[in-house]
């Protein structure tokens, strides 16, 4: 707790557009002692911080909310301490909500920055009191906390050529406890039915289900496909308006609550479109088909008799 007025969070992962800056800000101090616009989530640097694994796996918010969590209980159980000599106080009897201690049953009270000011200034404190009012946590977690999800697809083929459209998605996901829902629905589903189309894991899902494809030379290894002028990417034009929502069960294997969401649109989007073209096809006798699913591979599987 930086005396300017800056709650600092330095933590082991790195955002590559997940909106960390936004969702650790709420975590942070367990969501009580600070406005977003007082909290700064700096980047992760070896001089600052020697243990994490990055961002991947659905692993972040999960593993940093606790990781969080535990440095706020220390610098709660510090500031109250603080907060306890200079209000003269017994510690049992100080509460903290809402950023303020108080003397209970009193109006009398400091904010969690003034504290921090203390402990930086204050020549009065206690030595083992002096000093950043900071704390650290550490958390290492093997118990799995998964997300849930319900996905349909529909397309439309043109038999003629073999496009795939997809016409219609919905799609529900359970990711426990949320906390910041525009956050999650822009990353997992891409924006609700009347809301922005910044499509997110479902977009990445339909790209890799039909269009996305690394090609190399066979003779050199080279890659063919290294520009976007040869690589295709999903564009607005390729998806429709997505129907979405959010259920909230929380985890009972993680004690905030929490489940990841980073994985939640990608994952069923791959299963969820290509079983509708396979179930498109069924009555031509087409029982499978592999990814990436060009307009190219379903006019052949059209056209292939059950056994070629």
């Amino acid at each position: 707790m930086r005396p300017e007025g800056i709650d600092e969070m330095v933590i082991g992962t790195l955002s590559s557009g997940q909106g960390h800056e936004t969702s650790f800000a709420q975590r942070s101090t367990n969501g009580s002692a600070c406005g977003p616009t007082a909290c700064d989530s700096s980047p992760a640097t070896p001089d600052r911080v020697a243990i994490g694994a990055g961002s991947h796996s659905g692993r972040s918010l999960r593993l940093a909310s606790l990781t969080a969590h535990q440095a706020s209980d220390e610098i709660i159980e510090k500031g109250r301490r603080i907060a306890s000599h200079l209000l003269e106080a017994a510690e049992a009897g100080i509460d903290f909500a809402d950023g303020y201690f108080t003397v209970a049953g009193t109006d009398r009270s400091l904010d969690l920055f003034a504290v921090a000011v203390a402990a930086r200034d204050d020549a009065s404190l206690p030595a083992e009191l002096r000093g950043p009012l900071a704390g650290i946590g550490e958390v290492t977690s093997q118990v799995a906390s998964f997300p849930h999800g319900f996905h349909v697809s529909e397309v439309e083929i043109d038999p003629d050529t073999g496009a795939v459209e997809i016409v219609r998605y919905t799609a529900v996901d359970d990711v426990g406890r949320t906390v910041n829902p525009m956050v999650l629905h822009g990353q997992t589903h891409g924006g609700q039915t009347h809301g922005g189309q910044t499509h997110g894991g479902i977009a990445q899902g339909a790209g890799q289900a039909l269009l996305e494809q690394c090609v190399y030379d066979a003779g050199s290894g080279q890659l063919l496909s290294g520009s976007f002028m040869d690589y295709a990417m999903p564009r607005a034009a390729d998806l429709p308006f997505f129907a979405t929502a959010i259920s909230e069960v929380p985890s009972t294997t993680h004690p905030l609550g929490l489940r990841g969401g980073g994985e939640g649109g990608i994952t069923p989007a791959l299963g969820a479109i290509v079983n509708a073209i396979v179930d498109a096809l069924a009555d031509l006798g087409v029982t499978h088909l592999e990814m990436h699913v060009t307009p190219e591979r379903v006019w052949r599987a059209i056209r292939t008799k059950p056994g070629e």
